[in-house]
């Protein structure tokens, strides 16, 4: 009896995977057949010559918001160990935190490579499997924690508007209602962390929430974090609309990008910005702007935390 239930279990899990497997390659499939449709007028002649047209020192002052969006990205692991009431020494928190999202993020299904990586790094320096389990969950939920209020937020108090081409597609909607619900759904949450402070249980499992200045915590995290990466590519594209209008569009594009799972998202991200800005500056520009902010917020980290992981396993193995 148990070996069937063992064997149905495995079936199950096999066909989610089929499904997911399917639909990342669907996903996948309109992400390319939209790049092209975009870009098949392109003339790469006068991209290749925007990107040239970066200067050392516009270049350092983009690196220098890469380093700050990344500083902030290194905090979500100590405010994990926060939650979770253990210890570990600081450099050894911003390392697993720094490696995870340089790393994850490029190789697609960022929360499953992200836990993946966390408890490789954690179960070297001795971190439970509980404690581990715990870290990864409150760490991925921070992002929809950050992304929910900020999201809202920038949706009410700004302009924020969809393109002509697909306006018609969100009449039920507008954008200032819809950051409206958002915000209602966070001030819920932060009301449920404040008053529900004792753990529960749901399914045997004993749940805590953060407390309401962890929360607030997060949220202030991720406003740094996407803050900045948003900063980079709006200093990068020569600040031709007001910041907090871009701000909104980067959200969109970031969360189609998740949604794709794809690495970085690449092609979503890129498709739904030149979408949004082809009306207000040259294609050519945007996509030599979107090639250097690829080059310098994702692949640069990127091949640092490869470094840096692969020092660390030979480091460990030897020791």
């Amino acid at each position: 009896m148990s070996i069937d239930l063992k064997k149905s279990s495995s079936n199950k899990n096999k066909v989610w995977q089929g499904f997911f497997s399917g639909l990342s390659l669907i996903i996948c499939g309109l992400a390319i057949a939209a790049v092209y449709q975009g870009l098949k007028n392109t003339d790469w002649l006068l991209v290749w010559a925007d990107v040239n047209k970066n200067s050392p020192l516009k270049l350092t002052l983009a690196l220098l918001f890469v380093a700050c969006s990344y500083g902030a990205i290194a905090c979500y692991d100590l405010l994990a160990f926060q939650y979770i009431q253990q210890k570990l020494a600081l450099r050894k928190k911003i390392f697993a935190g720094l490696i995870t999202y340089a790393i994850s993020p490029n190789v697609g299904f960022a929360f499953l490579s992200g836990g993946v990586l966390r408890y490789r790094i954690y179960r070297q320096w001795q971190v439970s499997n509980l404690d581990i389990a715990k870290i990864i969950a409150f760490t991925n939920f921070s992002l929809w924690v950050g992304l929910i209020p900020l999201a809202g937020f920038v949706f009410v108090t700004t302009e924020f508007s969809f393109p002509e081409a697909i306006a018609e597609s969100f009449t039920l909607i507008s954008p200032p209602e819809f950051g409206i619900l958002l915000l209602i759904i966070s001030a819920f949450y932060l009301l449920i962390v404040n008053y529900i402070k004792k753990p529960f249980e749901i399914k045997g499992k004993l749940i805590k929430l953060p407390s309401l200045r962890l929360t607030l915590q997060q949220i202030l995290l991720f406003a740094l974090d996407w803050g900045f990466a948003a900063g980079t590519l709006y200093f990068l594209l020569g600040n031709p609309f007001n910041y907090p209008f871009f701000f909104g569009i980067y959200v969109v594009a970031m969360v189609a990008g998740l949604i794709s799972t794809i690495p970085g998202g690449l092609g979503v991200f890129e498709t739904v910005i030149l979408f949004f800005l082809d009306s207000l500056q040259p294609k050519e520009e945007i996509l030599a702007t979107l090639i250097v902010f690829r080059c310098l917020y994702y692949f640069l980290p990127f091949t640092i935390a490869v470094i840096a992981l692969l020092n660390f396993e030979i480091r460990q193995r030897l020791s």
